[in-house]
């Protein structure tokens, strides 16, 4: 009586411990052998970065812009491409409609490291109008289009992110002919095709440091205009947005040169004792990571039964490759399994960042639940499976980066397994 009260106990006390739905599984066990809890920390881990050659930057509601150098990421520079939509023929333009101004306004969603430096922005008007190259109607970073040789315009910026938009005047001779082709028999702004086809767009490109900065859609042309002699009342003003339906995309180079990770070839494995034992995830980067757990098989060699009830894998984020505010590491990661090949086999979850130390960046850590994995790594079933570790897509850019690596003793890569034995 006195052994099923103590079980009775120890069920109770494993219940307040343990939230996890293992508990409903656990078979019916002797009640006169002892239990034991044990825990077992397994530290041979490897990683190794992969990259790839490009990536689609169609898909995205915004665009990148920007040109900065990262220690660790590399140069990075990004410049839009896209095209205006007329959202109304309605343009309240005559015959004796005096043009004022005509503004490009910069809308920016957000940005991605030091905002304080002023830069140089151009803005290049397209010479021909955006069309997919392929037939996945897709546009991807490597990709270009001609634009005329002298900018449009220039303008020394300093990008202030409570301020949500950047207002660039146009010269007037641009928009004077425009404006004249408005009211004039071609009747520019009644067909979107017309319009395009005389004026494809424009290309924004950034000269000297600059922060990464997402441009919105919502970004347009307006045309400031009033009735003649009437110099006193306020401009009237006609906006043509970009819009949700346009066509556009992001150019995107990135140079690893100087990197820990300037030896990297595309799709080959970049084991991180070739890059100062840390391993990268970037989509700007076009990389992941990959993690290949040694041999766990030798757990099932102990003389009785075991039943895992949790594996957690402990991945630490690398000291130095992020700060608190301009340069944040990523959130979440998407954790995928796959084979030797780096073929992906099933879908684990998605991991958020469990820890985060701004001020000595030791204990900034991930934890991933691998209960799964590991009794199949245990088994022997699948030992050439690896995780892959890899940037949650997003609908828009994803400016920040993930290095992996240990920091000290106390703060390493560790896979922490708890076991109950059975029988």
């Amino acid at each position: 009586m006195k052994s099923r009260i103590t079980f009775c106990l120890f069920i109770l006390i494993l219940s307040s411990c343990y939230e996890n739905s293992f508990l409903d599984e656990i078979p019916e066990v002797d009640l006169e052998d002892d239990f034991n809890i044990q825990k077992v920390e397994f530290t041979d881990i490897s990683y190794s970065s992969y990259f790839q050659d490009s990536i689609v930057t169609s898909t995205k509601e915004s665009f990148l812009l920007g040109n900065t150098i990262d220690p660790t990421r590399g140069e990075v520079k990004a410049n839009p491409y896209f095209e205006f939509n007329i959202q109304s023929t309605s343009t309240g333009f005559d015959d004796e409609t005096i043009l004022d101004s005509v503004v490009f306004v910069l809308k920016i969603d957000n940005s991605h490291y030091d905002t304080l430096p002023e830069f140089d922005l151009h803005i290049y008007q397209l010479e021909e109008r955006l069309a997919y190259q392929n037939d996945d109607d897709v546009f991807y970073d490597f990709e270009s289009f001609p634009t005329n040789s002298v900018p449009l315009v220039s303008k020394r910026i300093q990008y202030i992110p409570f301020q949500d938009s950047i207002r660039i005047t146009l010269p007037m001779e641009f928009g004077q002919d425009l404006f004249e082709k408005v009211r004039g028999s071609e009747k520019l702004f009644e067909s979107n095709e017309d319009f395009l086809d005389y004026f494809p767009g424009f290309m924004l490109e950034v000269a000297g440091s600059s922060p990464l900065m997402l441009v919105s859609k919502e970004s347009y042309i307006s045309f400031y205009h009033k009735p003649p002699l009437e110099l006193l009342e306020e401009d009237e003003e006609y906006q043509i947005p970009i819009g949700d339906a346009s066509l556009g995309f992001s150019h995107i180079e990135v140079n690893r040169a100087g990197t820990p990770f300037s030896e990297a070839q595309d799709y080959v494995q970049f084991p991180a004792s070739e890059s100062q034992n840390m391993a990268i995830a970037d989509e700007l980067g076009y990389s992941a990571v990959r993690i290949d757990l040694g041999d766990l098989t030798y757990i099932e060699d102990v003389p009785h039964d075991l039943y895992i009830s949790e594996a957690n894998l402990y991945i630490p984020v690398k000291k130095g490759t992020y700060d608190g505010s301009l340069n944040q590491p990523l959130q979440q990661l998407d954790v995928y399994v796959i084979d030797k090949n780096n073929n992906t086999k099933s879908y684990l979850s998605q991991a958020t960042l469990a820890s985060f130390d701004e001020v000595f960046q030791e204990a900034t850590y991930f934890i991933i639940p691998i209960n799964d994995f590991v009794r199949s790594q245990i088994s022997g079933s699948r030992q050439t499976d690896g995780l892959w570790l890899e940037v949650s897509p997003g609908s828009t850019f994803n400016m920040g980066y993930l290095v992996v690596g240990d920091n000290s003793s106390s703060y390493k890569s560790k896979l922490e397994i708890t076991l109950i034995p059975l029988n």
